[in-house]
């Protein structure tokens, strides 16, 4: 593809130069879920694309027609290839780089260079030391108006830390601090992808404490504010935002390789956690998300008793439109949103299940039954909240017992789904209206609910059982 690409570029006398990410990635050895290419040229960028477009072939989108950037995109041997080509930031490649947002993103290598060795690039162009940065493992702004002239580079400067394990450079703070404000103008659309990107590392957060430090939060997920500084009482050793970070904090720990859990459980819950209701954005983030939020209606319904106790009854209501404010601000789909939405609904549920003396069958089954495949996020960010609740002050015997519960009902929807969680319809509704005489109603669903715990209970395994409990219903026990 970049082959053509040359061909196409050197039979325009185009100078086109790699610039930005895939430089930077290739140089650190790293290789990226997906490929994007960025291609700098020194002017009409949007007609070279959209020609190029129809001699690859490929999908044009106009990103920036006023900065002059163009999308491609190509579907190729399975994998989707995108190509973003823009026009020079100033009248040269170098003054192109310099008004980039970050030194180790500011870093060019001629096309045809490239294509020589594509896994050593270079000579490279690097007016502002980034291949020193690389070495320093430093993020650092390429000159200091950059988060001025575009704020959602805050998110991106913690984003680019927390993804490859960089500190960011002394002067970022104080330059960062001038434009926080300014990030409540920027679409929802691009806080989010910045987010999840934070969200989708293993260090979230660690990058969302310092947006928090930097007071960024306030803008990005105000919500969260009335949290700040709030006793929670004796069983919490944090307050209620420190404490809705620590449960991103444990979420991160224990979703990076899931060994927290035992052997067979790993694999199932890799793939559930990398599942994606919308492209780059996995269950893995969504329930990062639900952690950060699942505690927000909890200011407004802080009691404090007589006898000095904090209660917080019915918090998870009072969340529940804070949350929708939140998704609805940062543009979640609806399958996205609902998820999240219903983890801040239900996430006290597995606690006061695990409480239970016996954890019984019929308590899975409508658990899953109310919850569906959202049942193992609600069981994993409620995990995140239990190990962000004490810290050291936690009794060792009661985690075990906890997470004894958790594997129980993991288990059994990853393993025992057609016993417990959907059993396999015995008799469907038609069929019941034959055989009793029956019109089309409530009734019908009442009864096919009814057979299908029963089922899940171990009470009827034959058609004929299910029939017997269905007339049991209709007419009364014999």
């Amino acid at each position: 593809m970049m082959v053509r690409i040359r061909a196409f570029m050197e039979a325009r006398r185009v100078p086109a130069f790699v610039v930005g990410g895939l430089v930077r990635d290739q140089l650190l050895g790293r290789t990226a879920r997906s490929v994007n290419v960025d291609l700098a040229i020194p002017r009409h960028a949007l007609a070279v694309a959209r020609e190029l477009a129809a001699e690859l072939p490929a999908a044009f989108v106009p990103l920036d027609e006023l900065a002059g950037t163009a999308r491609l995109i190509v579907s190729a041997d399975g994998r989707r290839y995108e190509f973003d080509v823009s026009d020079y930031r100033g009248p040269t490649l170098e003054a192109d780089l310099g008004r980039r947002d970050f030194t180790i993103n500011a870093m060019a290598v001629a096309l045809a260079d490239w294509l020589r060795c594509p896994q050593q690039p270079g000579p490279l162009v690097d007016p502002l030391g980034g291949q020193a940065a690389l070495r320093r493992r430093e993020v650092a702004a390429c000159f200091a108006g950059t988060f001025a002239e575009d704020p959602v580079r805050i998110l991106r400067a913690f984003r680019f830390s927390a993804q490859l394990g960089f500190t960011l450079a002394p002067s970022m703070g104080t330059l960062m601090e001038e434009s926080v404000g300014r990030l409540s103008t920027v679409s929802g659309e691009r806080i989010r992808d910045e987010l999840f990107a934070i969200l989708e590392t293993n260090a979230s957060a660690a990058a969302l404490q310092g947006l928090e430090t930097l007071g960024a939060l306030d803008v990005l997920v105000p919500e969260l504010s009335a949290g700040r500084g709030m006793d929670q009482g004796p069983f919490h050793h944090l307050d209620v935002l420190a404490h809705e970070l620590e449960a991103v904090r444990q979420a991160d720990r224990f979703l990076a390789d899931f060994a927290e859990f035992s052997e067979p459980l790993r694999r199932p819950l890799e793939a559930y956690c990398a599942r994606e209701p919308v492209e780059r954005r996995s269950h893995r983030a969504l329930i990062k998300l639900a952690a950060l939020l699942h505690d927000v209606g909890k200011p407004s319904s802080r009691q404090v008793h007589p006898d000095g106790e904090i209660w917080f009854l019915g918090h998870e209501h009072t969340g529940l439109p804070l949350a929708q404010a939140a998704v609805e601000r940062l543009k979640l789909s609806n399958r996205e949103a609902e998820l999240v939405c219903r983890l801040v609904l239900h996430h006290l549920r597995p606690g006061f299940l695990s409480r239970e003396p016996q954890l019984t069958r019929r308590a899975v089954y409508r658990f899953f039954k109310d919850l569906g495949d959202d049942g193992p996020a609600c069981l994993l960010e409620w995990w995140a909240d239990r190990m962000a609740t004490r810290g050291a002050h936690s009794r060792l015997d009661q985690v075990d017992q906890q997470r004894a519960f958790l594997e129980e009902m993991l288990n059994a929807y990853f393993f025992k789904a057609e016993e417990v969680v959907r059993p396999p319809r015995l008799i469907d509704g038609h069929q019941l209206m034959q055989i009793f005489s029956l019109k089309p109603g409530p009734v019908i669903g009442e009864l096919l609910a009814a057979i299908e715990e029963a089922q899940a209970e171990g009470r009827v395994r034959t058609t004929e059982e299910a029939l017997v409990l269905a007339r049991e219903k209709l007419h009364g026990s014999p």
